[in-house]
């Protein structure tokens, strides 16, 4: 009899609850401000972008239990602001321009808990998939364990689109609640985000729970001469000297691998120290970019000794030491490792660029007719649910299929494609029928997976000890990717609507002549 993890049935529960409050505020946006429904997507994402952008700096300073509790109360603010202010409990700010003000302002709180409960949970499960991997690895050969927990999150979060959008569609449009009482009854996702972590992952059981999955990964210290020393290990990855004294090599060089083993050389005035990690399975080529990133963060600046460098080995077991080296690095190392992400932070910001720039540039000025509202408004809103099933049905998918870089930097080609393709679907109607619903489905598919897999990449390609930092600080990609498209996707409907005699456009098509 199969029996399922309860740490993996705990991060897709974390990661529905942590994207359904935004899916719903986001459902709700008509009724929050019908006519400045782009103020409310900005709402949406500017706050958590300024989250995003400053965590590789305080994150290791604050614990998960108190990241989750402050994500927690903003979901429960949010709502309350919102619900309260909407329903006109909140006398003060419940007319005109006021209301409109204060419920942006509880949409706010929204988008800090969304952004401050993704990067934090997705490097939580990172941390959870890196010491639980190495004893089932061994046993079963394969990669999936490596991959769960991020998977699962993953998973969670591809379904809240489905479950936010039928959260407002169920309660409001079909059992006829008010708006109000709809986005207070959300309260009971924040009362069971917390119970779930606090439940199953908060601190004290963490050490407690990876303890008990085992920690496989060896780390060996070998010293050479002064001289310098070749150090050969048959199937085994060698990982970047951290000596002070080693010099230092430009991204990507130097990283050579036969099937035999993989050889490398350096040299120092006081001894050279090679850390190697025995892994117990084969590592792709891919494992050449933890040189690269270690080679970035360190081009600038010498370690403050050989003490620190040991000391950094000696930790590496630790389930803390990630946070313990990361406090090592000042803020310009911190930095330059996380634009060192470039290999996975790249595909995340083009491929959701290009899906939110399609959804609401493109979708919005389709319809069958195009020159009737209601019709637009009902193929926007099936493209969705199509978009937001293929977008469950990919995250699922990390345990079965890690794509390799070149999967992971093709997709969001593949996705610029499909923008390109729905942008001439609007202006020349070539396909112009609801079987269009398939290509939807088909975006979706794209976007989950190169969210799955580049996170599950992550995980599977970078160091131990950086882990945790590179999958919170990634994270900030696909948000920016976000804001890009809000701007952009608003040019792309008006020189539809223009296209198309459509009137209703917000901002002027920057290209041609108007009608």
């Amino acid at each position: 009899m199969m029996t399922v993890d309860p740490t993996f049935i705990a991060f897709w529960l974390l990661g529905l609850f942590n994207n359904a409050s935004y899916v719903i505020l986001l459902a709700c946006a008509k009724s929050i401000s019908d006519g400045g429904t782009a103020l409310v997507f900005l709402a949406l994402v500017v706050p958590g972008l300024s989250v995003k952008l400053s965590a590789p700096y305080w994150f290791d300073k604050v614990g998960y239990n108190k990241r989750l509790m402050i994500s927690t109360a903003c979901m429960a603010t949010s709502f309350m602001i919102v619900g309260l202010v909407s329903g006109g409990y909140a006398r003060a700010a419940a007319t005109g321009d006021n209301k409109v003000g204060w419920e942006l302002f509880g949409v706010a709180f929204g988008s800090l808990q969304g952004s401050l409960g993704e990067a934090s949970l997705l490097a939580l499960a990172g941390k959870f998939d890196s010491f639980s991997s190495g004893r089932n690895e061994t046993q079963n050969n394969n990669n999936s364990n490596k991959t769960a927990n991020i998977t699962a999150y993953s998973s969670g979060t591809g379904l809240a689109g489905v479950f936010g959008f039928a959260w407002k569609v169920v309660l409001n449009d079909w059992l006829k609640f008010s708006f109000s009482t709809t986005v207070l009854l959300a309260n009971v996702l924040a009362v069971s985000y917390w119970w779930v972590f606090w439940v199953n992952l908060r601190e004290d059981l963490q050490e407690e729970l990876l303890t008990n999955n085992g920690i496989e990964e060896e780390y060996v210290l070998q010293e050479g001469n002064n001289e310098g020393e070749e150090v050969e290990a048959s199937n085994e990855d060698l990982e970047v000297p951290r000596n002070s004294k080693t010099a230092l090599l430009g991204p990507f060089h130097n990283c050579m691998d036969n099937e035999k083993g993989i050889k490398r050389s350096a040299s120092g005035d006081e001894g050279v120290e090679l850390y190697q990690r025995v892994d117990q399975k084969e590592q792709s080529d891919d494992n050449c970019m933890d040189d690269a990133i270690d080679n970035t963060i360190r081009s600038g600046d010498e370690l403050d000794g050989e003490d620190s460098a040991v000391q950094h080995i000696d930790d590496r077991n630790n389930p803390s030491s990630s946070q313990s080296y990361i406090q090592t690095l000042s803020i310009m190392e911190r930095l330059r490792l996380t634009l060192s992400l470039w290999p996975y932070t790249i595909p995340l910001f083009t491929v959701y660029a290009a899906e939110y720039a399609l959804q609401a540039g493109t979708w919005s000025a389709i319809g069958f007719p195009v020159e009737e509202k209601d019709a637009r408004d009902k193929f926007y809103e099936y493209g969705n649910w199509m978009y937001q099933v293929g977008v469950f049905v990919s995250r699922s998918s990390g345990t079965l299929f890690t794509a390799p870089m070149f999967i992971l930097w093709l997709m969001p080609i593949l996705q610029c494609i499909n923008l390109v393709f729905f942008y001439l679907v609007a202006t020349t109607h070539f396909w112009y029928n609801y079987t269009l619903l398939f290509p939807c489905f088909y975006v979706g598919l794209l976007g989950g997976a190169v969210y799955v897999n580049g996170y599950t990449r992550i995980n599977m390609d970078l160091p131990l000890e950086i882990r945790e930092f590179a999958l919170s600080s990634a994270s900030v990609a696909d948000t920016l990717g976000i804001v890009f498209a809000d701007f952009t996707s608003l040019f792309l409907q008006s020189c539809l609507y223009r296209a198309n005699g459509i009137d209703g456009a917000v901002v002027q098509c920057p290209v041609g002549k108007g009608r």
